[in-house]
């Protein structure tokens, strides 16, 4: 049996998760704004303004064309990993080799040197954003796959889940911090433009220097056991993955889930500057609060977890997402009706979100990793790489819906001149609540009885 990874190796394999928020922050939170601005932002339109149809932005069609090169990297990677015969192990070489093309792709994204509006902008975000999606499949399947197999307990996992979601939503804070920060240096006298960028290559640089010490953590071999490696083809594998019942009832509640999720995420700046009506420097506080007090909830969700199921603080979180968006549609009435209060409004809904946040951050990738856990066991074949590549394809997926709907959602109602419009900021809401409602009915439909139990009945025949 191999031994048990110690506390301070632990949480230095943690640390790419800083990295992981920092660099979901800038995609996330921001890359629509910086490249489909409001006109109070100050930013150049750098894109041009065509749409296709009508109404697909350009935004809109290079974050598709990212997906459909991702969706081929997403099964070549897990493969590679699932059977590498590096001496170093088979999933810590691809963290090392994958790191600062990670973190430098992200970054110049944000660095398109063209004249404004210019199609050559349009081509250098379209190539960037296809590296940091590669760059981050190659480092992030090796990386999540390895989990089951370093801390084998299903219980030892959620408290990992836990420290893991602390260090992600910690600098998730920090991103959400941002307009902070890019306000002081346009008080220094930055432009808008630079002042985003040197925020952002500042948060590049505290990435890449996460990533190199999360995959210099441990030495692979000293903590795994010796593998069954998959034979079968890539396709094949895909096949037997995707006819685990738990595992796609799963995935598709993940999958809304996401989607909600980053809908709020992608749009949180308008519903507190358009709708709440914030100033941008003080929209940080919401999000803010929102993280803080998700941390604080933190043990409450790891001990529900533990004493009844991982399944419920899932429900719990989609039904007051669910809610939450439905409000959004009428933020502005909100608010009006309590004016010099937006504010305060604007952090009782980072309060109300904190419960989801947290639930929705820690439990999906420990659920995720008991189902791959329990196929082992039952299949006797190790094939975490494939299920960390569909997860990791699910949030991918979970992002580029977000992007390519809120992209063109957004223009609906926007006045000449402008790229985004009030209509538009409100029915992104009403699109999020349906995602939610739906992660919803899938959580309910997943049995995380039977795959615990199968996994207790397997370890203690072992013994």
């Amino acid at each position: 049996m191999s031994k048990a990874l110690p506390k301070r190796k632990l949480y230095r394999y943690c640390l790419a998760d800083i990295a992981k928020g920092l660099f979901n922050g800038m995609i996330g939170n921001y890359l629509l704004y910086f490249f489909q601005p409001t006109a109070k932002s100050g930013l150049p339109i750098l894109l041009p303004e065509n749409k296709l149809l009508g109404f697909i932005t350009i935004m809109a069609l290079i974050t598709a064309l990212g997906k459909i090169v991702d969706a081929v990297t997403d099964p070549i990677v897990a493969s590679l990993s699932d059977k590498c015969t590096h001496k170093s192990g088979r999933r810590m070489p691809f963290l090392r080799g994958a790191a600062v093309p990670y973190a430098l792709s992200v970054l110049l994204i944000f660095y398109a040197p063209f004249t404004v509006g210019s199609a050559a902008n349009a081509v250098w975000v379209g190539f960037f954003l296809i590296a940091y999606y590669t760059a981050y499949t190659f480092y992030f399947i090796p990386r999540n796959a390895l989990v089951p197999e370093i801390i084998p307990d299903a219980k030892v996992r959620v408290g990992y889940y836990g420290i893991s979601t602390v260090f992600f939503m910690g600098s998730s804070s920090f991103m959400y911090a941002a307009t902070l920060f890019v306000d002081m240096l346009k008080n220094a006298g930055l432009s808008p433009l630079w002042a985003w960028r040197t925020v952002f290559t500042v948060f590049a640089a505290i990435g890449v220097t996460c990533l190199l010490l999360s995959a210099t953590a441990f030495n692979e071999k000293d903590y795994v056991e010796e593998n069954v490696k998959p034979k079968e083809s890539i396709i094949k594998s895909f096949g037997i993955v995707l006819k685990n019942r738990d595992f796609v009832i799963f995935s598709l509640g993940d999958l809304f889930s996401g989607v909600s999720m980053a809908f709020f995420q992608t749009a949180m700046l308008y519903y507190i500057t358009m709708l709440l009506n914030v100033p941008e420097s003080q929209s940080f506080l919401v999000m803010l609060c929102a993280i803080a007090v998700a941390i604080c909830l933190f043990p409450l969700i790891i001990k529900i977890s533990r004493k009844y199921n991982k399944r419920m603080p899932l429900i719990i979180a989609s039904v007051i997402f669910t809610a939450v968006f439905c409000l959004i549609y009428f933020g502005d009435k909100i608010a009006a009706l309590a004016p010099g209060n937006e504010l305060f409004i604007g952090l009782a809904m980072g309060v109300i979100v904190s419960f989801p946040f947290a639930a929705i951050n820690i439990l999906p990738q420990s659920v995720i990793s008991d189902i791959i856990q329990m196929d082992s066991l039952v299949s006797g074949v190790n094939r975490e790489g494939t299920f960390s590549a569909v997860k990791t394809f699910i949030e991918k997926i979970a992002s580029a819906i977000a992007m390519m709907g809120v992209s063109s959602i957004l223009a609906v109602g926007a006045l000449a001149g402008e790229s985004v419009g009030l209509q538009g900021v409100k029915l992104t809401g009403v699109f999020a609540g349906g995602f939610s409602l739906l992660s919803l009915i899938f959580f309910i439909l997943y049995n995380d009885k039977r795959v615990t139990e199968t996994i207790e009945k397997h370890v203690k025949g072992d013994k």
